[in-house]
């Protein structure tokens, strides 16, 4: 089976997406697939669309994308009135309105879940998909571990949370080969989450996180991707987004230096 690299939480960064799929392919990585929310947060959510659809469109439905059509119908606005000052909600309403037609509907049109080589993919769990549930530990993971018990694959791969972890039925079973490499021996049930590429979370140098899965071994990897989070900061304020969805993408020793500059 061909080795994939799953991303996951775009939100709208081209500048972490296209960063990460440079290093996917300096890896070997023969397939590409997408685990949700395209959009949202960022400040180009057009451009990871259109990219994303162009790489094959392997891709499930996010609690962002999933918003977008409604957001377009009430004229990308919200009865909130400080919506403005809102990171999600100013995030899917620069996201409404940068979308064309055909963009808007692809999203709406995606599922909730995919197979993939080796294993199955959502947003958030696989009891519910639809309702974006969390799996941020192994009681959350734990009704979609009761459902890959019983599939013939029973390693499934997630987003949502942000951040990078694996919850097994059995952890101890786990062979940690190094500090970001795993081999799931074959038949544990295993939920991986492979982290965000637009927006990662509790990493120090801000780096887009993603997961490379080699089926045929068993071995997730864990990786995590520099790439030029000034421009996409930068992007982001162009955009007229809250601060706060600009200051996420940077470190603290970047955000003391802008502050501390003449």
């Amino acid at each position: 089976m061909p080795t994939v690299a799953i991303l996951a939480d775009i939100h709208s960064n081209i500048q972490a997406l296209e960063s990460v799929l440079r290093e996917a392919k300096h890896c070997g990585a023969e397939r590409i697939v997408f685990l949700g929310d395209i959009v949202g947060y960022g400040g180009s959510p057009a451009e990871c669309v259109k990219l994303v659809r162009e790489l094959g469109g392997a891709c499930v439905m996010g609690n962002h994308d999933a918003e977008i059509q409604d957001v377009r119908q009430r004229g990308c606005t919200f009865s909130d009135p400080d919506w403005t000052g809102s990171e999600y909600e100013a995030g899917l309403a620069h996201s409404a309105r940068c979308l064309d037609a055909d963009q808007a509907e692809w999203l709406a049109a995606l599922p909730y879940r995919m197979k993939l080589p080796g294993g199955f993919g959502a947003h958030g769990s696989l009891d519910r998909p639809e309702a974006f549930n969390y799996i941020d530990d192994v009681e959350s993971a734990r009704p979609t571990l009761d459902i890959l018990r019983k599939e013939t694959f029973k390693v499934g791969f997630f987003g949502h949370t942000h951040v990078q972890g694996i919850f097994a039925e059995d952890e101890d079973a786990l062979e940690w080969l190094d500090e970001t490499r795993v081999r799931i021996p074959a038949g544990l049930a295993c939920a991986v989450t492979v982290g965000a590429v637009g927006r990662p979370r509790h990493d120090a140098e801000g780096r887009a996180a993603w997961v490379l899965w080699d089926s045929d071994t068993g071995v997730v990897d864990f990786r995590k991707t520099v790439y030029n989070r000034i421009g996409a900061a930068r992007a982001v304020a162009l955009a007229g987004l809250p601060m706060e969805s600009s200051l996420a993408l940077l470190t603290h020793e970047e955000i003391t230096a802008i502050l501390n500059r003449d």
